[in-house]
């Protein structure tokens, strides 16, 4: 098995040993969930919007909580500095973190979505099916932008001190927020997600996570451990 897989198994196992955590992503998807459903049941509409932004926020709150753990908590413990000391590039290193976080943060996302649809069709008494926009939102889109969102706050909380990370990643998070909510403006009336949109959303995760897997090449070891302290 490859160094990087290793390594995200390990940061998914932590990850679910931690069931406060856990519990409470999930009661907060639930919590969304069930009221985007109770939306559609008023203006089933609605259903596209539904399914296109809570799992996609829900991942995103996860992958913002998992990553500050497993990369500003090893930091801060100095754990980081052991882990140096493995015959283990950064680049794997840091794929191998933002696997272990965004595997468990889609996972989520995927919760949410079956959630939303699940409640959805018992309310409406209809069976609802995504339509082929959402199968690639759901599929595509959403793993990549989460993979995006962890890797740049992971890349930034190598890369900076320890008092710089934890406002980075916080504008990081709040940027991303405020962009999916923004964008319920471009929808219109029509409460339709367009190709455009999915499209736009796609390619830009995958420029970011590109983006970014190229400036890992610009970390050190050393840099890294003069950020600790």
């Amino acid at each position: 098995m490859r160094k990087e897989f290793i390594i995200a198994k390990k940061e998914i196992m932590e990850i679910l040993q931690n069931k406060s955590s856990l519990l409470f992503t999930v009661g907060y998807s639930v919590f969304f969930s069930v009221m985007a459903a109770l939306g559609v049941k008023k203006f089933p509409e609605t259903i596209d919007t539904a399914v296109f932004y809570i799992p996609l926020v829900m991942g995103i709150f996860f992958a913002y909580v998992s990553t500050g753990r497993i990369f500003f908590r090893e930091k801060r413990d100095k754990i980081i500095e052991t882990l140096l000391c493995t015959p283990v590039s950064l680049r794997k290193l840091w794929f191998g973190k933002v696997l272990g976080a965004a595997i468990p943060s889609y996972a989520i996302a995927i919760f949410s979505a079956f959630l939303i649809a699940l409640i959805s069709s018992i309310l409406l008494k209809s069976i609802i099916f995504p339509s082929l926009i959402l199968v690639l939102h759901l599929l595509v889109t959403i793993p990549l932008f989460v993979l995006a969102a962890v890797g740049l706050i992971g890349f930034l909380y190598l890369l900076a001190g320890m008092k710089e990370v934890r406002i980075a990643g916080t504008v990081i998070f709040m940027t991303i927020f405020g962009a999916l909510f923004g964008g319920l403006g471009l929808i219109g009336e029509g409460y339709r997600i367009s190709l455009l949109i999915e499209i736009a959303l796609m390619m830009t995760s995958l420029l970011l996570v590109v983006l970014t897997g190229y400036l890992t090449r610009y970390l050190s070891k050393e840099r890294i451990v003069t950020t600790i302290t």
